[in-house]
């Protein structure tokens, strides 16, 4: 929790601000870590950061946290009374994440001066905690994936085959899907976020799975792509072209580039082995309490990518005439590189 306080109070001072509040329920989520809270209102102020909660979340705030000064909600008077005497001046607030409502009755009316910000920004470095519990949801989808590789046969469908994702995650551990799971068949694979179908599987072709679960309220997201017997060339030179980007993507990554240059090392390798193709999305994108947030790596995300960050590493090259092919890693930023969390389900198929 301590790490968590030191990230507020960070991101206060990279704003010049001198407070924060937080209302969003993701963010909720995280700086409560184990207590489930339907409603709770954050400032933070002078080192310190108070709960504004009602008497159902009292008690669980107060036994658990030592960094978490926790507050009775009686009415929206008792919230403002207080804020209005902690003089906030310049107050950074969630603005992506923030309902039209709850601005105007909890942020607008108690600060002098405010500071837009994207709330994803505070879960950017995940702590010890969090990682291990993104790694445990990485290895339930890993085992499964595997476990599906070796149990997909001919004339089988793909809702058969995200039905028994589904199963064997939840049998796992898991407490839910990440998404709803990708699967595609020979030309179903070229869409993109193409939703399964009773259509069934056929020799010698594509198999595309992009899938995750939720373990502890963490999630995990990985694409797989294999098939059952020979692939025509095109498809084997496609699948490799996709295979050494993703590759390129995880050998060059590290603490300090941004999200751009991280995005254009894949993109320029497909772009320069297939024809000049254009990758039609982002190279990836962060992971933790949601299945999309910061940080990105996208030709737009010009944020560094910070050590203890999770970003995803999915170049890919879609042909509706033969197929699609998407290799997707989560990993972990470190200063000299990365770990990848997905690393237990192999990439390479013969």
């Amino acid at each position: 929790m301590f790490q968590k306080k030191q990230a507020l109070l960070d991101l206060i001072k990279s704003h010049k601000a001198d407070s924060l509040i937080s209302i969003s329920p993701i963010n909720r989520m995280w700086l409560l870590e184990d207590v489930y809270s339907d409603f709770c209102l954050f400032v933070c102020k002078n080192n310190e950061i108070h709960a504004f909660v009602d008497i159902r979340d009292f008690q669980n705030i107060q036994l658990k946290f030592k960094h978490i000064t926790p507050h009775l909600y009686h009415s929206i008077d008792s919230w403002l009374t207080f804020c209005k005497e902690l003089k906030l001046q310049n107050t950074i607030f969630e603005s992506n994440q923030v309902y039209y409502d709850d601005f105007n009755n909890f942020i607008k009316p108690v600060c002098k001066k405010l500071i837009p910000i994207n709330g994803d920004d505070l879960r950017i470095v995940k702590t010890p905690k969090e990682l291990s519990r993104m790694q445990k949801s990485a290895d339930i989808t890993c085992e499964a994936v595997n476990h599906l590789k070796k149990w997909v046969k001919v004339g089988m469908t793909e809702n058969q085959v995200a039905n028994e994702f589904y199963r064997l995650v939840m049998s796992k551990g898991a407490s839910g899907l990440a998404f709803p799971t990708i699967v595609g068949f020979g030309e179903n694979s070229a869409n993109i976020h193409g939703t399964p179908t009773d259509r069934k599987l056929k020799h010698n072709e594509v198999i595309l799975m992009d899938c995750g679960c939720v373990y502890k309220g963490y999630y995990s997201d990985m694409t797989r792509v294999w098939w059952i017997g020979k692939l025509p060339e095109k498809a084997m030179i496609m699948y490799q072209t996709v295979l050494a980007a993703n590759e390129l993507g995880i050998k060059k990554v590290k603490a300090g580039m941004t999200g751009m240059q991280l995005d254009k090392i894949c993109r320029d390798y497909v772009r320069e082995n297939w024809n000049g193709y254009e990758l039609p999305h982002g190279t990836g994108h962060g992971v933790g309490l949601q299945i999309h947030e910061n940080p990105r790596a996208n030709k737009t995300y010009n944020g560094k990518l910070v050590e203890n960050s999770v970003v995803t590493i999915e170049p890919g090259i879609y042909d509706q005439e033969i197929c699609g092919v998407r290799i997707e890693d989560s990993v972990v930023i470190t200063k000299t590189g990365c770990k990848v969390l997905t690393a237990k389900c192999p990439k390479i198929w013969k």
